[in-house]
């Protein structure tokens, strides 16, 4: 190959690699939306209606995790589709319910923005990768706020309610919601909820707040923590349409 050659040559390479790197989340999202999770074991959460119990699977904490302030209603000024939230925390053996629990919610809003983190990343499946530094690394907030976050002790029969929305979505996740469960001051549970792809779908199809950021090309099938943490029982909730919002219930079983 001649100079003017080799020229032509390494000036093709450099240009495939910075187009390559312009396209970086596009060429990640089309990536990840195509695996599949061919061990996947997702059931419903047991209804707080029933004597069901199970063992709650754990899930990945996520790096977006800070304690949060003790209050039911936690959307402060978060537009989206309201649902409320009923957990009660019993003893997976003999589902006695757990008095004195703290249990700490948290999840994204409608754009799939996290409150204390930048907010330019929910599409961006390559750039949040660099900026976490790991799906195992806890990030410190960088931005003040605490919307969508709140904790509650439960009561003698074991149960919290919160008042919240339906989650967003963002790269490489479903909707979900965090959830934490300590007992005098140690962590129990660590743990992911979910809805069920159908729903997610028609939500971010139609709802305004919602309808702006498109639908998830993702679903529960190919969400990369469920990827990674395949037995996922009693993680599936079920919300039921009240009024203009949803109402879901679960039962969290510990050990």
């Amino acid at each position: 190959m001649d100079r003017r050659g080799f020229l032509w040559a390494g000036g093709g390479v450099l240009g495939a690699g910075a187009l390559a790197w312009w396209q970086r989340n596009a060429i990640a999202r089309a990536a990840l939306s195509r695996r599949v999770s061919a061990d996947l074991r997702l059931s419903a959460a047991p209804a707080l209606a029933n004597g069901t119990c199970v063992l709650t699977a754990e899930q990945d904490e996520g790096p977006f995790f800070v304690r949060a302030p003790v209050r039911r209603d936690i959307r402060e000024d978060r537009a989206g589709l309201p649902l409320t939230l009923r957990m009660q925390v019993v003893r997976a053996d003999t589902c006695r319910p757990v008095q004195g629990a703290a249990v700490e919610v948290w999840h994204c809003d409608a754009a799939g923005a996290y409150s204390g983190y930048r907010a330019d990343l929910a599409r961006k499946p390559v750039d949040t990768m660099l900026y976490l530094g790991g799906l195992d690394t806890h990030l410190e907030p960088t931005q003040p706020g605490t919307f969508l976050r709140g904790a509650q002790a439960t009561g003698a029969d074991g149960t919290v309610e919160f008042r919240t929305i339906f989650p967003g979505w963002y790269e490489p996740r479903v909707p979900h919601v965090h959830v934490k469960v300590f007992v005098d001051g140690t962590s129990y549970l660590t743990t992911q909820l979910y809805f069920p792809d159908d729903l997610a779908r028609d939500i971010h199809a139609s709802h305004p707040d919602y309808a702006p950021h498109g639908a998830p090309p993702y679903g529960l099938r190919n969400d990369l923590i469920l990827g990674r943490r395949p037995q996922a029982d009693g993680l599936l909730l079920r919300p039921e349409r009240r009024g203009d919002g949803l109402v879901a219930g679960c039962r969290l079983g510990i050990a």
